[in-house]
């Protein structure tokens, strides 16, 4: 077991100074050259996460391998150091080591997770935007190009409309590039607000109705989510009166009290 503690430290240290170096512009040109191996490119499919590109931490599958190979490495050698001085077998390094491994997926999906609700929040602000820049007479697609010049406060949001309004700028119809940006960054509601555009375009219903009813129903939403939010806090607090509160009064006060009565007893 002293063995295996070593080398796994040994790696361990080994890889994350190795995954610690930036490479050099040079390496970095010279991989995009270099053909992929078969096995490195499925292994890395086999390992990434699919939200990654939408995750916002700069992440390729490259970096997200390495992430996990070392956190496997880090804590599995730190269980085997455990495991030098208190016996505990192989069975706790390989658990610590999978949980290393999955470490970084975890943390992948909690950061999309995150990216998505702030986008679904500020697409409110979107919609009342263009709302109100279509009632003041400009033209839908002149609304979208100005919002998504200045942003809407979500970062995955401000992606996928900038992007859409690249491609509009370049040719391509708005409604149908906001559509598939949506769809590529995850954004359900927003994908849905562009199809309602474009058929209401076909079927020629004004952009203004079919905002103003995306923007009611987005506040319906957003007024869902806080009444739901507001109605686990009683839950929390609860929970914390449970855990923090409740453990003090025992201590200062129950037991004290209850020694006192016993301490009485037998006087």
């Amino acid at each position: 077991m002293t063995v295996l503690g070593a080398l796994l430290a040994t790696c361990a240290a080994f890889a994350a100074i190795l995954g610690a170096r930036p490479r050099s512009a040079v390496v970095l040109r010279l991989a995009r050259l270099a053909p992929q191996p078969v096995v490195a490119s499925r292994l890395r499919s086999l390992v990434a996460s699919a939200g990654l590109a939408q995750s916002g931490l700069g992440w390729n599958e490259s970096d997200l391998l390495r992430a996990k190979l070392i956190a496997a490495l880090a804590f599995g050698a730190v269980v085997a150091a455990v495991g030098v001085v208190v016996p505990t077998g192989l069975a706790p390094c390989v658990l610590a080591a999978y949980a290393g491994f999955v470490l970084p997926t975890l943390r992948v999906e909690r950061a999309v997770a995150r990216r998505k609700e702030e986008a679904e929040r500020a697409l409110l602000t979107f919609a009342e935007w263009t709302e109100a820049l279509v009632a003041s007479g400009q033209p839908i697609e002149t609304a979208v190009a100005a919002i998504a010049s200045r942003g809407a406060g979500a970062p995955l949001l401000d992606e996928a409309l900038g992007s859409a309004a690249r491609s509009y700028a370049l040719g391509a119809p708005l409604f149908g590039s906001l559509a598939r940006e949506a769809t590529a960054a995850g954004i359900a509601p927003l994908a849905t607000m562009a199809q309602e555009l474009d058929r209401s375009r076909d079927l020629g219903r004004g952009a203004l109705t079919v905002l103003r009813d995306e923007r009611d129903r987005l506040r319906a939403s957003e007024r869902a989510r806080g009444l739901d939010a507001a109605g686990r806090v009683e839950g929390r607090l609860t929970l914390v009166l449970a855990l923090c509160y409740l453990p003090a009064l025992m201590l200062l006060v129950v037991i004290p009290l209850f020694l006192g009565l016993l301490d009485g007893l037998f006087v």
